[in-house]
């Protein structure tokens, strides 16, 4: 079933680009398919280890076997992965080259049901590399006027980082002769040389994520985006980064972990503010988003350096809740750009909710979400996160609180130029066009799933409960 949820969408790929009129169907079967795959493996999961285990010899000798397997973490993500393909293919059905467009979101697919289903550490890394090249080609055809330079930056950034992570993945190999992941934990690897491993690896996760002082290229690529690949970008591959840091860092090496905690806490909370400022300053709507977007990422990183089972449940947690969040986000910020012509807060002026409810009233409960309003799925992943860093930290977490006064900040006071006040006289001279239904059902469902899990959160943690809880014990938290 694994391997099929693999291959499927990447067998759908060449059709996609050939046939051209049936590319977004394709791709929106290929995203109901993922989805249903992960609502059975969670429904059919036993509760603890690893389950649908999947052996396929290929070079034994070499370890070079696909070992595919799930767990709370995995089926949570991949089930996450189906719903966001499924929105994305919605939300582009008007997309410009569909068959090219659709051949890369298929394959784009595939490769990341191939890095949360992979339990050998080479596959991981050759589906992690994957999802580089659809991304990349992404934002350089369908970009702004910078694309060729976001999307280089994009790839130079990402790939230059996975040579540490390469590295690493080497040294292991060389050290155990073994690149699966049971196999590397029984090892008996030296705690010095853990370390090493741990550091290496954690430069190829931390750029991803992504967060300070590696960041920049999101901002960039996030702003020449289309808007559906900011909510791939965005709700995905960060999340990538985040899992590979849990799975084979923490996981795998958990006394060495407990070495670098205080690293993880520092650039947690380093990025959080600095993120949280850059934002409070930020013009320009979309990079105001993606500003958003890191600041939450450093949440995740901050709850998961507490090496509890409290602090990784509330990472998890807010890892899902950031992607719907977040992507809703995204998507409202290019339909207003597609509305004014124009990116900036200030030349946009006030009045656009009056002239514009729909789009206007997604916004601030978008907003609302990530500035963690109770009652959505923000508040609960924020809540959690701070209250996992109090239990561990004590005074050094002190300062998180004062990050979501900034968040709330920074999300009103563009709330309070753009969409409340007189109309501006651009506003004013705007016509309206309405969306077509297909563009405003992705919307819906953001708010929709993010208000459920902010209102019964207990579906997501009792399932990762039994998870968390039991790396908790081997961390001893």
């Amino acid at each position: 079933m694994l391997l099929t949820t693999i291959i499927l969408p990447v067998l759908l790929a060449p059709f996609a680009y050939f046939f051209e009129r049936q590319a977004k169907y394709l791709s929106l079967f290929a995203g109901i398919f993922v989805t249903f795959v992960g609502l059975y493996l969670w429904t059919n999961y036993p509760g603890h280890g690893f389950a649908f285990e999947e052996f396929y010899p290929i070079f034994p000798q070499w370890d070079f076997n696909l070992h595919l397997g799930v767990d709370a973490l995995s089926i949570a993500l991949i089930t996450l992965t189906g719903i966001i393909a499924i929105l994305v293919t919605l939300s582009s059905w008007n997309i410009n080259w569909q068959g090219a467009y659709f051949f890369l979101i298929l394959i784009f697919l595939g490769a990341m049901v191939g890095v949360f289903a992979s339990l050998n550490y080479l596959w991981f890394f050759i589906f992690w590399e994957f999802t580089l090249v659809p991304m990349f080609f992404h934002i350089g055809i369908w970009g702004a006027e910078n694309r060729i330079y976001a999307a280089v930056k994009f790839f130079l950034y990402t790939h230059l980082a996975s040579i540490f992570l390469f590295l690493a993945i080497l040294i292991i190999f060389i050290k155990t002769g073994h690149f699966d992941f049971l196999a590397i934990k029984q090892a008996n690897i030296p705690l010095d040389l853990q370390k090493v491993i741990w550091a290496l690896a954690f430069i190829g996760y931390i750029v991803k994520m992504p967060v300070v002082p590696f960041h920049t290229w999101l901002p960039d690529a996030h702003v020449q985006a289309p808007s559906p690949i900011s909510v791939i970008l965005a709700g995905l591959l960060l999340k990538m980064g985040a899992y590979g840091l849990l799975r084979w860092n923490i996981e795998l090496f958990p006394e060495a972990s407990k070495h670098f905690i205080y690293l993880m806490l520092a650039i947690g909370l380093l990025t959080v503010f600095h993120a949280a400022f850059k934002a409070l300053y930020e013009d320009h709507v979309k990079r105001m988003v993606a500003y958003s977007s890191i600041n939450h990422m450093g949440l995740v990183l901050v709850a998961l350096a507490t090496l509890t089972s409290v602090g990784i449940s509330a990472a998890i947690y807010e890892m899902v809740a950031h992607a719907l969040i977040i992507s809703l986000m995204f998507m409202v910020a290019g339909y207003i750009h597609h509305i004014t012509g124009t990116w900036y807060i200030s030349e946009i002026g006030g009045g656009f909710l009056r002239k514009f409810p729909f789009i206007g009233t997604l916004y601030v409960l978008g907003a609302l979400g990530a500035l963690g309003f109770p009652g959505t799925a923000g508040f609960i992943g924020e809540v959690t996160a701070i209250y996992a860093a109090f239990d561990k930290f004590g005074w050094l977490a002190l300062s998180l609180p004062f990050s979501a006064v900034l968040t709330a900040g920074f999300f009103f006071w563009a709330i309070r130029r753009m969409l409340h006040g007189e109309e501006s006289k651009k506003v004013s001279q705007l016509h309206i066009h309405p969306l077509p239904t297909v563009e405003k059902l992705p919307l819906v469902v953001y708010v929709a799933l993010f208000i459920f899990l902010g209102v019964a959160p207990s579906l997501l943690f009792n399932f990762i409960n039994g998870y968390t809880q039991t790396l908790g014990k081997i961390l001893g938290g």
